[in-house]
């Protein structure tokens, strides 16, 4: 039985990171590689979370298609868009999760997630989560992709507005312009997050000059602002992870490059307490960016202002979302399992209760079934 509210896991602090380094542009092995060296370096310097940004493996769209597109160069992008997606759980989610595990610390990753019902292509905006024994936690697809991207992935549902329980606290996430929408940061927060991640392809601002995202250079990036809100609404603290992209990790024969709007991919990451207030203030360049998160912040913040608690109006207002189960208040408990067990929780299953491995296997088959 619990005797009090744990947060951050009970811990008086923890250390966490964002992986503010350029991926191989489209080249999923190469990515995963170079994920695997971030999280070790990270981990060795404390962190035991470690966040990449939106899409990160392996790549944002950064580029235009339409009606007037050439087509070998459409063909050309879009199959390689396909197969740097990545499928979860596999082998590439298999290699973050030993990562995880072997440097004990969690990880939330964005990708491009492919669907795993046989015969389906979409594909989906994710941040995968996994935990520091290398088990994933679950996954969160972006509910409504923005603008253009809407050519390019799918839509999640409320089964991926989930916050997982872990030693170093409530973890959820929101992706980019997901930021933006009222009632699903309200969902998030009143499932009582104490770290929200937030990610984007960069740092930008809108109608600034001749194009209509140029990069920040004076801290008008609406995430800023957006992220700020969330942690003093929420009573949270907000990890801001944003893209940075070298040039040189674009292939030569990839046919947009020269042609894609990657200047805003400059970074911007930032970490942000429950005040509201940077812990670290937006950072560019490549770099591997720290923090450390205070859980007195959170006590004290939310005895001025608790969104879910005595700063609410229930018998008011009523935010529902509608899971598998049907309509439910957004407060509902649910279980954030939304992904299929990987081969670490089996093994570990197998081991710690000296059953075949091969029938653990056979009796999870026959359960998801």
């Amino acid at each position: 039985m619990k005797t009090k509210q744990l947060i951050l896991g009970g811990r008086a602090q923890v250390k966490v990171a964002i992986a503010q380094i350029s991926s191989q542009f489209l080249n999923r092995e190469a990515c995963i590689t170079r994920a695997v060296e971030a999280i070790r370096e990270a981990a060795s310097n404390g962190a035991e979370l470690v966040v990449f940004p939106e899409v990160w493996l392996a790549g944002y769209p950064y580029w235009t298609e339409g009606w007037d597109s050439n087509m070998p160069e459409w063909v050309n992008g879009r199959v390689r868009f396909h197969d740097a997606a990545v499928l979860i759980p596999s082998e590439d989610t298999e290699r973050l999760a030993n990562a995880a595990r072997d440097n004990n610390t969690h990880v939330v990753m964005g990708c491009n997630e492919m669907d795993s019902r046989p015969g389906a292509q979409t594909i989906y905006n994710t941040l995968l989560f996994i935990g520091r024994e290398g088990n994933l936690l679950g996954k969160h697809r972006k509910l409504i992709p923005t603008f253009t991207e809407r050519m390019f992935w799918g839509q999640g549902d409320g089964r991926d507005l989930v916050v997982f329980e872990t030693d170093i606290g409530r973890i959820g996430g929101l992706i980019c312009g997901e930021n933006l929408m009222t009632t699903a940061r309200a969902a998030m927060a009143a499932q009582g997050e104490h770290i929200h991640i937030a990610v984007f392809p960069g740092s930008f601002a809108l109608h600034t000059g001749p194009q209509l995202e140029e990069p920040d250079k004076a801290g008008y990036f609406w995430g800023n602002f957006a992220a700020r809100a969330h942690a003093m609404e929420a009573g949270t603290f907000v990890i801001q992870a944003c893209s940075f992209i070298d040039e040189k990790d674009i292939p030569d024969d990839f046919p947009y490059k020269g042609k894609m709007n990657t200047s805003y991919a400059h970074g911007g990451s930032a970490i942000i307490s429950p005040l509201g207030v940077p812990l670290v203030e937006p950072q560019y360049g490549s770099q591997i960016i720290y923090g450390e998160l205070q859980a007195d912040m959170i006590k004290a913040v939310k005895a001025i202002l608790d969104s879910v608690g005595h700063y609410d109006r229930p018998d008011v207002l009523r935010l529902l979302v509608r899971r598998e189960r049907g309509w439910e208040s957004a407060d509902t408990p649910v279980n954030p399992q939304n992904i299929r067990w990987n081969d670490n929780d089996l093994r570990r299953a197998a081991d710690q209760y000296d059953i075949d491995e091969s029938l653990v296997y056979k009796v999870v088959e026959d359960i998801q079934k």
